[in-house]
């Protein structure tokens, strides 16, 4: 099978990238600065950004170890610990979906506050209304195979984002939001429980890791220098994005801060326009969460095909030319071959429309699902932006050479670093939700 070459633009990588980076949690950050203050808030974005930055790295750094074209959560688990690929591959589909899900349940939350009124509909049934109309935009946008082709959609989310910022930005410097609706300000964190209580907010609002491998995949220069540059520049905005709304929020309603920072402000046209970026925001950000989630069932399905089933067998690249084939042929015998997972028309198909289907029946249905997603979360993003690069890099980085250079030892052990910083996330974040959260 041949590599895959679209040939996306560096450019065009970026907005994918920041697009799938900055999304709802960019309208949280004002309520963890309200627990964590503005010293601690500013230090723990800072983290973050570092942690969830060197991730991304280590997914473009040990990219060159499959074939080009097929970096994936699965082929790299193949060639580093085949044991945990299926197993990763289930976290990273719950996870995925779990978020898709969520912004369809958003829609159906926010939009009724916008339009109020619907001619001919039960005012019981406005949030299914509105979770069923976003099928228009949805579905069409679920079916494109690269997220490529997403580029103009990612690029109108970033226009939305934009209009957010400022209005929380604005909001602040014009000084017109009532005193009755502010609250004290505080530097430092007046306990430890708070923080914990929205440390997740700041550590999983960084996560874009589950589609850093299509990006590479679908880039035209997938040079560790260009991926690097485009990573940088992703996580600088982001965290300059997170720090400024998180403050100007923070700032201007002090501990009286929503979850939603926009829902905080009174109604008027333009707090209502901003009520409609969210809506149009997370529309643009579904397929960007099923696309990863598409991808995670195939391998789940061609891995119980091959492994349970005995109905398919492997599909296997022998080592060619490509330089990292050719790496892996001289440094591990276990790796000189790559079991590719094929992803057929007719497959794509029917796990899309099944995708669809549960999204949007599970989205009406259910009305509150905020512990299970919770949960999710803090397994299955922590697995996907940091567990899972750090055993990458530190099972692959060097492994072509019987002496790994100083800076492969540095950092094969900053990935172990970033591997049990990840545990410890998890730990905490799952502590919170089911111990100190309320949902």
């Amino acid at each position: 099978m041949p590599s895959i070459e679209t040939g996306a633009s560096t450019i065009s990588s970026s907005i994918s990238l920041i697009k799938t980076i900055i999304g709802a949690g960019l309208l949280s950050m004002p309520l963890a600065f309200s627990t964590d203050g503005v010293i601690f808030g500013i230090i723990i974005i800072l983290i973050a950004a570092i942690t969830s930055g060197y991730g991304l790295f280590l997914q473009a750094y040990t990219s060159k170890y499959v074939p080009s074209g097929h970096a994936t959560f699965f082929n790299l688990c193949s060639a580093s610990y085949p044991a945990l690929s299926v197993v990763f591959d289930i976290a990273i589909a719950i996870q995925c979906f779990g978020c898709a899900l969520s912004y369809l349940v958003l829609i159906g939350d926010i939009s009724p506050t916008i339009v109020t009124y619907v001619p001919y509909i039960d005012p019981d049934y406005y949030r299914t209304f509105w979770i069923l109309l976003s099928t228009i935009i949805c579905v069409p946008l679920a079916f494109l195979h690269n997220l490529d082709s997403l580029k103009y959609t990612s690029i109108l989310g970033l226009v939305a984002i934009f209009y957010m910022t400022l209005l929380v930005i604005g909001h602040y410097f014009t000084g017109d939001i009532s005193n009755d609706l502010k609250g004290e300000i505080v530097l430092l964190p007046p306990n430890l429980t708070g923080i914990f209580s929205t440390f997740s907010i700041i550590v999983f609002a960084f996560t874009g890791h589950q589609n850093m491998f299509s990006i590479i995949n679908e880039a035209k220069d997938k040079s560790l220098k260009s991926l690097t540059t485009l990573i940088n520049f992703a996580i600088l905005l982001s965290s300059l994005l997170f720090i400024f709304v998180g403050l100007a929020g923070y700032l201007t309603f002090g501990n009286k801060v929503a979850g939603n920072v926009i829902l905080s402000y009174p109604q008027a046209w333009y707090n209502d326009l901003g009520r409609f970026c969210i809506v149009f925001m997370v529309i643009f950000s579904f397929p960007l969460m099923l696309h990863p989630a598409r991808i995670s069932i195939n391998n789940i399905y061609y891995w119980l095909s091959v492994n349970v089933f005995h109905t398919t067998q492997p599909f296997v690249v022998e080592p060619s030319d490509n330089e990292a084939t050719a790496l892996l042929q001289e440094s591990q015998d276990n790796l000189k071959t790559h079991n590719i997972v094929p992803f057929p028309q007719h497959t794509f198909i029917i796990i899309t429309t099944g995708l669809l289907l549960l999204a949007y029946g599970l989205a009406i249905s259910i009305k509150s699902f905020a512990l299970v997603l919770a949960v999710v979360g803090a397994t299955g993003s922590t697995a996907i932006s940091f567990i899972l690069p750090g055993l990458f890099g530190y099972k692959l980085i060097g492994s072509e050479s019987p002496s790994p250079s100083i800076k492969e030892s540095i950092l094969k052990q900053l990935s172990l670093v970033l591997t049990v910083w990840g545990i410890i996330v998890m730990i905490l974040c799952l502590y919170v939700t089911l111990f100190l959260s309320d949902v």
